[in-house]
């Protein structure tokens, strides 16, 4: 006789479905996976030559809903560079996009670098060490000062010495030179300016219980996404305005628009960015 109990049905059929049930991934496998994830974005260029608008088509031929908005934005917008997925693609395309400014209109360096050579003082006055933050600083005036050797425009940094020494160089290869430390020193700007609004801002917070847990958590790290929060301080200390395009399953045939200006000035002379979002993802887009 046999010292062991013999199963109850409900106790079989359980140990059954158990046998049936896919093993949970351990750590070993998930580590594997986000590595995998990592590998297929850093394939892709930082941002990609210009492809017309019209390529989309072929990344939604299974969700056909959306091909009418596709078609509707080729009849508004020409052309689109892509950006590399890394959860960093906000603050890439929108800085790419300011250097496509400044290299195509020279004019407008002036302005912007009035605004940004203040931009250690003010990061330090939200709070960050001037020591760790420094070096993103310089680089990101070196970049400008290498746009405005290009365009044949002044030294932003002033100093008219080191100027005649600075290498010319296209938006392409300052990213190609200088991505990390263009993406570092935007998300500081970015947490900057929310710490130093914060009453501004915290009511629209749903799930943070202060301004700062949000830079924390949401701003400050890489390869975090960039949401409305995101966009508005960053435009708003660049003073550079960004129109996002929206293709996503909202209702209709045409992808909604929204602006992000500073203060809101609908007369601002200030050339726009335009970046067409899809859920979780920033690329570049140009009007026909």
């Amino acid at each position: 006789r046999s010292s062991h109990p013999s199963q109850s049905p409900c106790v079989a059929f359980g140990l059954e479905i158990m046998a049936q049930a896919p093993a949970q991934p351990g750590d070993f496998e998930i580590q594997a996976h986000e590595q995998e994830i990592r590998n297929e974005a850093e394939a892709c260029a930082l941002v990609s030559p210009k492809t017309s608008v019209d390529d989309l088509k072929a990344q939604y031929t299974s969700n056909p809903g959306f091909l009418p908005k596709i078609d509707n934005l080729g009849q508004r917008f020409s052309t689109m560079r892509r950006t590399r997925p890394d959860g960093n693609c906000f603050y890439r395309a929108y800085t790419y996009g300011i250097f496509e400014l400044i290299a195509s209109k020279p004019e407008m360096l002036a302005a912007f670098a009035s605004r940004v050579k203040g931009s250690l003082d003010f990061c330090v006055s939200a709070g960050y060490e001037k020591v760790a933050i420094e070096d993103f600083y310089e680089e990101f005036i070196s970049c400008l000062d290498r746009l405005a050797a290009a365009a044949g425009a002044p030294s932003v940094s002033g100093d008219a010495a080191s100027a005649a020494a600075v290498a010319p160089a296209t938006p392409d290869e300052l990213l190609a030179e200088c991505d990390g430390y263009l993406v570092c020193w935007t998300r500081c700007l970015t947490s900057a300016f929310l710490k130093v609004h914060a009453e501004e801002y915290v009511a629209f917070l749903t799930s943070h219980d202060s301004i700062a847990q949000f830079c924390a958590q949401e701003v400050d790290p890489m390869a975090k996404d960039a949401d409305h929060l995101q966009i508005t301080a960053l435009s708003r200390y660049f003073g550079v305005p960004v129109c996002v395009v929206y293709l996503d399953q909202s209702t209709g045939d045409t992808a909604a628009e929204h602006v992000f200006r500073e203060d809101g000035d609908a007369t601002t002379k200030v050339p726009t960015v335009y970046l067409l979002y899809r859920p979780g993802h920033y690329d570049l887009i140009y009007p026909a």
